[in-house]
């Protein structure tokens, strides 16, 4: 009896911790795939795509061009606390020699980021937040087309802009990961994570109206 009552209590306890585990990966992937619910009408023919309990990316149209974003998490930088990076990414043919990235603070941990592997450095402008890398990967000209992207790299939350003959991306931070389970598990914990249209909006037209300038056109409003 005491054997079959052992055996008993520990099939339900297995069977509580599934509960709790399933129960716990549908939340997780609840609340990440609500990261992108409130700004899906920003976007012209949005789809947001989502792989297991990863984060979800979002695509569609912005002005007339195509716009993807997509989510990193960034555990690499010592002493510090986790990153939860928003990347966006307007397609568009600009007329810019060669591709110039400026990466804000750099740690060299930044695996998302081309800059480390571009070799030639320019100098970066006295109105650029430091510490700044601006690089490109062959001598380049095109430092001023780093001053369209000003009212982006002023932003304490923009950590790099990378402009190329094909679009602009931007890097942003969207959240930090709590102390307590990475101190403890190092497990990243961002909690719930939304994005607001007007922000979202904010962004975009000024990505926009940067590469409207950078194309040789004519800056305008959505």
């Amino acid at each position: 009896m005491t054997t079959a009552f052992v055996v008993i209590a520990a099939l339900a306890a297995v069977a509580a911790l599934c509960h709790l585990q399933v129960s716990h990966l549908r939340r997780v992937r609840r609340e990440r795939r609500a990261l992108f619910a409130d700004v899906q009408d920003v976007l012209d023919d949005a789809v947001v795509h989502q792989d297991g309990l990863g984060y979800p990316a979002l695509s569609g149209t912005y002005r007339g061009h195509p716009v993807r974003l997509r989510v990193v998490v960034d555990t690499l930088t010592l002493r510090k606390l986790p990153a939860l990076w928003l990347l966006i990414t307007q397609v568009r043919r600009l007329d810019v020699e060669e591709p110039i990235d400026v990466l804000l603070r750099p740690s060299g941990a930044e695996f998302f980021s081309p800059n480390a592997e571009f070799a030639h450095e320019l100098p970066p402008p006295d109105w650029l937040p430091r510490p700044a890398r601006i690089a490109s990967p062959r001598s380049t000209s095109a430092l001023p087309a780093v001053e369209h992207l000003a009212p982006l790299l002023r932003d304490p939350r923009t950590k790099e802009v990378l402009v190329s003959g094909d679009g602009v991306r931007v890097v942003r931070q969207l959240a930090e990961g709590a102390q307590g389970p990475y101190r403890t598990a190092r497990r990243p914990d961002f909690g719930p994570v939304r994005l607001l249209p007007d922000g979202l909006c904010h962004l975009l037209d000024t990505i926009s109206d940067a590469g409207d300038v950078l194309a040789g056109g004519e800056v305008r409003s959505r």
